[in-house]
């Protein structure tokens, strides 16, 4: 039965081919048109841009290129598919001519034959067969091909066939799929491959002898409609009609051509595929008028297509413009930021200012281009007015700007003119595109306000620190290697903290309009720092000055400057406009004064920092702020005892300490190297300076030996210089201590500890939990030595079971009081402190009660009804075993025949089931 039916399936697919072929050979020839008494049976075009018209009889005379005229999508004879080469000139019934380029298969063909005798003198063949392989019968069958399904295939016969006039061709896979022969004065025959199956191998015989294996894949051509590349399948005419485009072969061109709703192309884009990756075709917004629109792409190379769904486009509400506040408020000089929000349009106009009111005024034309519904635009008050020459108006992110028109009575010839005044500025924005606004949306009010320096602080940071260190925000610098100071090591970085308004503007003029690329370069190209106008009216165009003076010059002697110019390498600059903050850090390592000298070579400095705005274009009045510091020579002491050594004990997790003026965060060494042959070592722990100027090293020198001597001295930075005293240090015995405690019962108010040993007297400490967790209690001072059953009372009582941590700590300080954190720190073996723990059970008291004789016992209530009744004699002698038994199993009995009832029921609807 599974035979017969793969037979019937396999003629009824074979009937089915064999129809298409001649129904579109039959549909072809009754469209072709007639002339000079002949038509086109059939028109190809294969091998890389031949083309044959297989005619029904002879033109009667010679075809010559200049009789042949090409059409590519309607258009006349492109340059560069000029006809050379006529091969059969039409008199044997068979036109046959190249082109200078192969036609690809996503191309309308039409070829028009002129100059022959009859009728009207021509013949024309529309939308000819364009393929994409071509196969040559030359009984060899050494021909293996890939190809996609939707592709069609051309069999060109040779001389080898000329024998039969009309060959057969058929094309097998698992039986016959195609059966059939050559047109008449025809030698190509073509195979559409569309309604193959994919992944099937596909044998191609003439006459019998196989010519060529075709091997069927998918293109997966896929043409979908997606919200993350347009604005979807149900749109208004303000939104963006777009589709991705994906396949699994990359790095090929395809059309990708819009159709209304009457089958009209509206736009036509070409792209490049990627392999297994979407590729956006965008056709921008288009009218509700022509609505639905679908889009059909077409792979130029193998002229396989795929089409989107239905996309509806419908008229939008009226779009509507407004402003996220009515009210921005900034300084003059600064950049005002003004949000624009807009609802069903993409489009705004915005106006700063009046002409009336103001006198002057700035338009834009807006485009919410990112689609989040609002835009950013940014007012640069400093470059207001020179007439579209420097930039005012900006959007920052993907949104865009554009016919922006400054005008008004207010300009300026340049920037060191006098800038807008501070007051109260209208402003407006509208829906739409159209410049000319009577009716605005939205109005509003830009507040400018005057500007001022409010203050300059000084911070201190390493010699090394990277303060525009993108991925470290400045603040949270502070307290790690920031630290506010105005007293500085030499070779640290000084961050002078200025806090100033009105100063973005020009130093966003620097980076938009100027040469700055960073912060950096547009605060020294905005300010100037050049130490020979110190005492000039000279300025630059902002009016802007950042002086640093060494004031410490004694008498009759003139301030002397840092020189910016020969120091500009040492400046780098954070800028935090939002906030008015300006972080200017200067190396002083790089520093160069202008008599030349440099704060290293002068060690001690008295600076002085002050930053103005000066009299011009920003403000009629000199603004300034100013601080003082001083820069000395990096030092470093280290702490001593009282014998003025560096004592360390034979153990792990030694502490050598210090104090030193260099920038908190700083990363120093401590260098200790034994002056012991017989016991040799170099230890280089690294530490940071703390944000009290303090820093700690820790060293193992448990495989040392105690007696032995070494030297210490603390190194900068690298490690390569010294610059602290070196002093002498000595390890003596570690100190040592056990501990031991045993599991126990406890009222929560205490524990016992069964036995200690202190080597050199202390107490013992009771975590809770862990060695990490809190104390929760502590003995009192243990003279040095044994001791036993130490009991410890605890600061709060525990109400439920805990492990107890016992563990020793030193009397560090002497005071035989415990000290911890701060002093008296644990008792350590090899690194970590000594610790021993047990399980605390928390047991209450016994609290045995005497009977209340003088409890009255209440009687019972006689009138009380009751549902249930017990079979106990109602008398005050004990129940029998009969009534105990029956009072104790009977809610057993009960809930065994619930059971059984349960189950009984369940096999009951089981057998009605059944």
């Amino acid at each position: 039965m599974t035979d017969t039916n793969e037979k019937i399936r396999s003629l009824f697919l074979t009937a089915l081919m064999v129809f298409s072929v001649f129904a579109g050979t039959i549909a072809f020839s009754g469209g072709a048109a007639a002339a000079a008494n002949v038509t086109v049976e059939q028109a190809v075009e294969y091998d890389s841009g031949t083309v044959e018209l297989a005619l029904n009889g002879s033109t009667g005379s010679t075809v010559t290129d200049t009789d042949i005229d090409v059409y590519i999508d309607g258009n006349k004879n492109p340059s560069k598919y000029g006809v050379t080469n006529v091969g059969a000139d039409g008199t044997s019934e068979r036109l046959q001519f190249s082109l200078d380029q192969d036609v690809q298969p996503n191309r309308n063909l039409t070829v028009k034959v002129s100059n022959l005798t009859g009728g009207d003198g021509t013949v024309v063949a529309e939308d000819i067969d364009v393929t994409s392989e071509t196969i040559t019968a030359n009984t060899k069958n050494d021909t293996e091909l890939n190809a996609f399904r939707g592709e069609v295939i051309a069999i060109e016969k040779t001389s080898a066939d000329d024998s039969d006039n009309s060959p057969s061709i058929e094309v097998e896979a698992d039986s016959v799929v195609l059966s059939d022969s050559y047109t008449d004065n025809s030698e190509v025959y073509t195979v559409d491959t569309s309604d193959f199956d994919t992944g099937e191998d596909y044998t191609i015989s003439v006459d019998n002898n196989e010519e060529a294996v075709v091997t069927i894949s998918d293109l997966s051509l896929n043409v979908n409609i997606d919200d993350d590349v347009g604005d979807g399948a149900n749109i208004d005419d303000t939104d963006t009609l777009a589709i991705n485009v994906s396949t699994n072969r990359g790095g090929e061109p395809a059309n990708a051509t819009l159709f209304n709703e009457d089958d009209d192309k509206v736009d036509t884009i070409i792209k490049n595929l990627k392999g297994n990756d979407n590729t956006v075709f965008d056709f921008g917004n288009h009218s509700a008028d022509d609505s639905p629109y679908y889009v059909e792409v077409t792979d130029n190379q193998t002229g396989v297509s795929a089409q989107s769904d239905q996309i509806n486009v419908s008229e939008s509400d009226d779009g509507e413009a407004s402003f996220e506040t009515g009210t921005v408020q900034d300084e003059l000089g600064d950049v005002a930021n003004i949000t624009v929000q807009v609802d069903n349009t993409e489009d705004a106009v915005i106006n700063v200012g009046s002409q009336n009111d103001d006198n002057y005024y700035i338009q834009g034309q807006l485009t919410d281009e990112d689609g989040d519904g609002e835009v950013t635009v940014q007012f640069n008050s400093y470059t207001a007015g020179t007439d579209g020459t420097n930039t005012v108006l900006s959007v920052p992110g993907d949104d865009d700007l554009d016919e922006v028109e400054e005008g008004g009575d207010f300009s300026r010839t340049n920037l060191s003119s006098d800038a807008l005044e501070a007051g109260s500025y209208s402003i407006n924005v509208t829906a739409g595109t159209s410049p000319d606004v009577t009716s605005p949306d939205a109005v509003g009010t830009l507040q400018l306000n005057e500007n001022s320096v409010e203050n300059v602080k000084t911070w201190a940071a390493p010699s090394d620190a990277d303060i525009d260190d993108e991925d470290v925000d400045i603040y949270d610098r502070i307290g790690v290697n920031l630290t506010e100071s105005d007293d500085l090591a030499a070779e640290d970085v000084v961050v002078h903290e200025i806090q100033a308004s009105g100063i973005e503007g020009a130093l966003e003029y620097e980076q938009e309009d100027g040469s700055a690329s960073d912060a950096t370069e547009a605060f020294i190209d905005a300010t100037d720092t050049t130490p020979d106008r110190i005492n000039s009216s000279d300025t630059t165009d902002s009016g802007l000055r950042l002086y640093v003076n060494r004031t410490d010059v004694g008498a009759n002697a003139d301030a002397n400057p840092v020189n910016f110019t020969n120091s500009s390498d040492a400046v780098t600059v954070v800028d935090d406009p939002d906030n008015n903050t300006y972080f200017v850090a200067v190396d002083t390592s790089d520093v160069v004064f202008e008599n030349g000298k440099t704060i290293i070579d002068e060690e001690d400095t008295r600076l002085n920092a002050t930053f103005s705005v000066r009299e011009g274009p920003l403000t009629d009045d000199r603004n300034s702020g100013s601080a003082i510091y001083t820069t000395s020579e990096r030092d470093a002491t280290l702490n001593l005892d009282d014998d003025d050594l560096v004592t360390v004990s034979a153990a792990a997790g030694q502490e050598v300490t210090g104090e030193t003026n260099v920038a908190p965060g700083s990363e120093l060494e401590v260098e200790m190297e034994s002056e012991n042959e017989a016991n040799p070592f170099v230890l280089r722990p690294e530490t940071d300076v703390a944000p009290d100027g303090t820093y700690t090293a820790t060293a193992d020198f448990s495989d040392y030996s105690a007696g032995t001597n070494f030297t210490v001295r603390t190194l900068d930075v690298d490690g390569s210089n010294d610059f602290s005293d070196e002093q002498d240090g000595r390890i003596v015995k570690a100190d040592t201590a056990t501990v031991s405690i045993s599991e126990q019962e406890s009222d929560g108010s205490e524990v016992v500890v069964d036995s200690a040993q202190l080597s050199e007297g202390g107490f013992i400490a009771i975590h809770a939990g862990n060695a990490s967790g809190d104390v929760v209690g502590n003995s009192e001072y243990l003279e040095a030595g044994s001791h036993e059953d130490i009991t410890i009372t605890l600061d709060e009582p525990m109400d439920e079971d805990f492990t107890a941590v016992a563990m020793p700590h030193q009397d560090t300080n002497g005071n035989e009081a415990y000290d911890f954190p701060g002093d008296d720190d644990p008792y350590t073996q090899n690194g970590s402190a000594v610790t021993d723990s047990a399980n605390v059970t928390i047991v209450e008291e016994d609290q045995t009660e005497a009977p209340d004789t003088e409890t009255e016992t209440e009687a019972p209530d006689t009138e009380t009804e009751t549902e249930e009744e017990t079979d106990a004699p109602a008398t005050d002698e004990p129940a029998t075993d009969e009534s105990e038994t029956t009072a104790a199993e009977g809610p057993g009995f009960t809930a065994a025949i619930a059971l059984i009832a349960l189950v009984a029921a369940a096999l009951l609807a089981v057998r009605r089931n059944n």
